[in-house]
């Protein structure tokens, strides 16, 4: 079964609107990769099944029609996924799981190891907000059925110390005073960056529904031997978590007593489940993530149902970011999680005429 066309479509779909801007408000703005140009290809075969992939973003034009000329011809029952392309390997990943979970008649979680879960709870992932919108916006995601509220918290305009946990304080304090059951996870991106910081800072909040501090302070405290976090970790009454780049730095990190939560993610969805089975294997919670259009956020969902460290939600910027996820079966979402689908593949389709509607420009391989 081989690939004989491949088409692409680069779309921008706008951030939806709800109270604001999924993102960010307006006194923030959007950051770049909320406005990025996302390629969607529909990937056909001789036997004229058609797989579902979305392009990294950034990748330039030149190297998205060098890989995708190449995909031509390609035999997807006889690729070997451990041998990953130097780049959009997880695009290539993606499509051949779902031509071969489709022609097998099987959903792709049960080619990545098997379900362990039917619904994935996830956070309300969001950027930077004023405390009175952070609060509006939390508000809108409880009635929606979040329970969790990722933030990325500190920006560049945050110069200061006091400036820093002012803004942390702020916003989970805005939050609290209008629904106290809100779990909040502060994405702080290393800025606070040494551990009195972070300490004053979970004093301030003591009596918060906090779930974790994620990346507090830096990542390359004490020399990269991560003894400053092992620090952080004995003086708060919070988890620690950061993402982990592979697993060397995972077992370092372990072998440090550096987290509590690892953060897992690599190029490849098979890549990503190798390591939550190891952080998994030396006993550490944590989670991953996907920021993605439908077709991408569909891959996202399959492995987080397969990944067994997924100790904490999910943090999908997917299907309720964007005006349109661009498919044609609905994410079936209901308190706080999004349900994993048992239908062949992926289990989504492209919907053409969504895709049209946010067309940037299109191209057609074949061989």
């Amino acid at each position: 079964m081989k690939i004989k066309r491949i088409h692409l479509r680069v779309v921008n779909v706008p951030e939806r609107q709800h109270v604001m801007p999924w993102w960010s408000d307006g006194h923030y703005g959007q950051p770049l990769h909320q406005r990025a140009e996302h390629g969607i290809a529909e990937v056909e075969t001789d036997a004229g099944l058609i797989g579902l992939t979305q392009i990294e973003r950034f990748t330039s034009d030149a190297v998205v029609e060098e890989q995708l000329n190449g995909w031509l011809g390609r035999d997807v029952l006889a690729v070997n996924l451990m041998e990953p392309a130097a780049v959009m390997s997880g695009s290539f990943e993606a499509a051949i799981l779902d031509l071969r979970a489709q022609a097998l008649g099987v959903p792709v979680h049960q080619l990545l190891g098997g379900r362990l879960r039917m619904w994935v709870p996830v956070t309300q992932c969001t950027g930077y907000k004023s405390p009175e919108n952070t609060a509006r916006d939390a508000q809108w995601g409880w009635e929606q059925g979040f329970r969790h509220y990722k933030m990325k918290c500190i920006t560049a305009a945050e110069t200061t110390v006091e400036a820093r946990l002012r803004y942390v304080v702020d916003r989970v304090e805005a939050i609290h005073r209008v629904l106290p059951d809100m779990m909040v996870r502060p994405d702080i991106r290393w800025r606070l960056e040494d551990v009195w910081v972070a300490q004053e800072l979970v004093r301030r909040l003591q009596g918060h529904a906090l779930e974790c501090l994620e990346s507090p302070i830096a990542k390359q405290a004490a020399a990269g031997t991560f003894s400053e976090w092992r620090r952080l970790r004995q003086t708060i009454a919070l988890p620690v978590a950061d993402h982990v780049s592979d697993a060397a730095d995972l077992i370092r990190r372990f072998q440090a007593e550096a987290l509590d939560y690892a953060i897992v993610g690599a190029a490849t969805a098979t890549a990503t489940l190798a390591q939550s089975r190891l952080a998994h294997s030396l006993g550490m919670g944590g989670w991953s993530q996907t920021v993605a259009y439908g077709p991408g956020a569909a891959l996202g969902l399959h492995v987080a149902a397969c990944m067994p460290n997924l100790s904490q939600p999910y943090d999908m910027v997917g299907p309720m970011a964007w005006q349109d996820d661009l498919t044609n079966e609905p994410f079936e979402f209901a308190n706080g999680a999004f349900c994993v689908p048992d239908r062949p593949g992926l289990g989504f389709t492209l919907n053409r005429d969504a895709a049209q509607q946010y067309l940037v420009r299109e191209k057609v391989f074949q061989l």
